[in-house]
């Protein structure tokens, strides 16, 4: 099922998810998807037939929920409180450090994270297995390194070797770094 991300922010709809562990993909329109690579140094002909695409959409990273269900998940990366402290201490969500990181050049900026969220959309799928059973975390996390190999995802660092990777992942490291010890306004 895809939703808007803004959809998410309603607790109503986030109740609506089964509780249950999966996997999942963020999508975004080609605005975004252009804001992130040109802030990353890459033109997207180099890398198109290498991005998932659907919808007029393109998959720019995936994850998995197996201690949490999928609804706790996506409740985390949509909803976070973003504070000065998650964002010290390294509990802010990969995804939304990497898009304050993009989109404001400051890791604190919850607005223009949220904002960007927002314009977003969320792919996800339910595992079979118990949350916290040690099948769910084994079969997720070969889903996500299959996933990780077959596109590019050009937010996820960790487990990502896809070929054209490389480079992207290293200036998203740096900017991230950057934007990490920007000074709170």
């Amino acid at each position: 099922m895809i939703v808007k991300a803004i959809e998410l922010r309603n607790k109503e709809n986030l109740q609506k998810i089964k509780k249950m562990p999966g996997y999942y993909k963020w999508w975004a329109k080609r605005t975004e998807l252009d804001i992130i690579l040109n802030e990353l140094n890459v033109n997207f002909d180099d890398v198109k037939s290498s991005i998932e695409t659907k919808l007029d959409m393109f998959c720019i990273y995936v994850g998995i929920a197996a201690k949490e269900s999928i609804g706790e998940r996506l409740n985390w990366h949509v909803n976070d409180k973003h504070t000065t402290t998650s964002v010290k201490y390294g509990t802010l969500s990969t995804l939304r450090q990497s898009i304050a990181s993009i989109v404001a050049h400051d890791q604190y900026n919850k607005k223009a994270t949220d904002d960007f969220i927002d314009k977003l959309y969320v792919e996800y799928f339910f595992n079979d297995h118990r949350i916290k059973s040690g099948d769910a975390k084994n079969e997720l996390t070969c889903i996500e390194r299959q996933l990780l190999q077959e596109y590019l995802r050009v937010l996820n660092i960790m487990e990502n070797n896809h070929p054209c990777a490389k480079e992207i992942k290293k200036e998203l490291k740096r900017l991230r770094k950057i934007s990490k010890n920007t000074a709170i306004a």
